[in-house]
């Protein structure tokens, strides 16, 4: 997800008084939102300014019966040039072989380069293989602006809103899937424009993709037919012509912290929930974008707490092993625990943003759905508490 970036917390206003000003939009169409307040990402902050009202990158906000969309899920799987940074990623949490194994690809680019993550993951042996990819624009990295194809030596992404593939590969591990998104969109804050950082930034996803192929790990292959995988795509604009501004909100994404987690349920896993925990220097937003069954999509205030926290070695960064999210607006408690030890993923100093992507069993109940699966919790930078 713009996962590299930093959240902004909505300016003196609490999620809970903005639900009271901007009310329950009810629509005919099958995209129907609430327009709430908080934050929303990889992420960023939606404000009730005119912001609001700015045109995307490709053009301006689409409506969807009176409820304005400000991302297009077919035309924005393109790159757009005149972003400060974008990203596009991918999480995958499922069984094989009687295993739960998970894997996970996330490219971040911006005009100077690009930051890449291919991580696979066998939650049931304790295995966990990260690579990381730093690397200069060229004509084998970076993203096409006339259609959905990302590329780095880790791998590629193509496709458009209909499918996707996505092959990835270094040394004896890989992935070689068809990844087919369903009807279901959700819009991080509702609508797909937040305020991230003082700039307008975007965001959309299709939460429970289909996916068949293959995954290796160490040479050990797992066969993929996965029905909930997550597709994320982001970017944001800046607003910062000088460089002195560009590097102070470069030096604060840097002290940031922040969990995300996403999580479909539900019958055909039609459901899904975009949760954030967001640890700035001086503020802290925990929340989340719920997308229902009947296509409403609200924002929810949420709690999480965190247990067995570990340090890393390599990074000083800490981390929980437990995370107990709720939010009893929908009715939702859950306890993710991990799966495997100390999976973090690090790049060198100044090259990246390191974190960590946790194969978690999730366990607990999303209002009358009672929920145990796995999934993959992300924590970048650690946590800041």
């Amino acid at each position: 997800m713009l996962k590299h970036l930093r959240l902004e917390k909505l300016k003196d206003s609490k999620m809970s008084d903005l639900n009271k000003d901007f009310p329950l939009l009810s629509q005919k169409a099958r995209r129907r939102a609430v327009l709430g307040g908080g934050l929303a990402l990889g992420a960023f902050s939606l404000t009730a300014t005119s912001g609001l009202g700015a045109p995307i990158a490709t053009g301006t906000a689409r409506s969807t019966s009176g409820t304005p969309l400000f991302v297009d899920t077919v035309k924005d799987l393109a790159s757009h040039p005149l972003t400060v940074l974008e990203s596009w990623y991918v999480n995958a949490a499922f069984e094989s072989r009687g295993k739960i194994v998970g894997f996970e690809w996330h490219q971040s680019v911006t005009p100077q380069g690009s930051m890449t993550e291919f991580l696979l993951m066998n939650g049931s042996d304790g295995i966990w293989r990260p690579q990381v990819a730093a690397e200069p624009a060229s004509d084998k990295v970076g993203a096409a602006t006339t259609e959905c194809h990302v590329y780095s030596s880790l791998g590629t992404l193509k496709g458009d809103r209909s499918q996707f593939q996505l092959k990835l590969g270094s040394g004896q591990n890989s992935v070689d899937v068809v990844l087919t998104p369903q009807r279901e969109e959700l819009y991080n804050g509702t609508t797909g424009l937040l305020r991230f950082l003082g700039s307008d930034s975007y965001e959309f996803a299709f939460p429970n993709m289909r996916a068949k192929g293959s995954m290796t790990i160490d040479g050990d292959v797992f066969p993929v037919d996965a029905k909930s995988v997550w597709f994320d795509r982001q970017w944001a604009k800046s607003e910062a012509a000088d460089p002195q501004e560009q590097a102070k909100k470069a030096e604060q994404i840097n002290q940031s912290h922040w969990t995300w987690l996403g999580l479909t349920f539900g019958a055909s896993d039609k459901c899904a929930i975009s949760f954030w925990d967001v640890m700035e220097p001086n503020q802290r937003s925990t929340f989340l974008t719920y997308l229902r069954e009947d296509g409403v999509q609200m924002n929810v205030d949420a709690q999480v707490e965190y247990d067995r926290i570990w340090t890393s070695s390599d990074t000083g960064q800490r981390y929980p092993a437990v995370a107990h999210i709720t939010a009893p607006a929908i009715n939702l408690d859950i306890v993710l625990t991990a799966m495997l030890e100390r999976p973090e993923f690090v790049y060198q100093p100044g090259q990246g943003h390191s974190g960590c992507q946790s194969l978690c069993l999730v366990k607990g109940k999303i209002g009358a759905n009672i929920v145990n699966k796995p999934a993959i919790l992300e924590l970048i930078g650690g946590i800041d508490l």
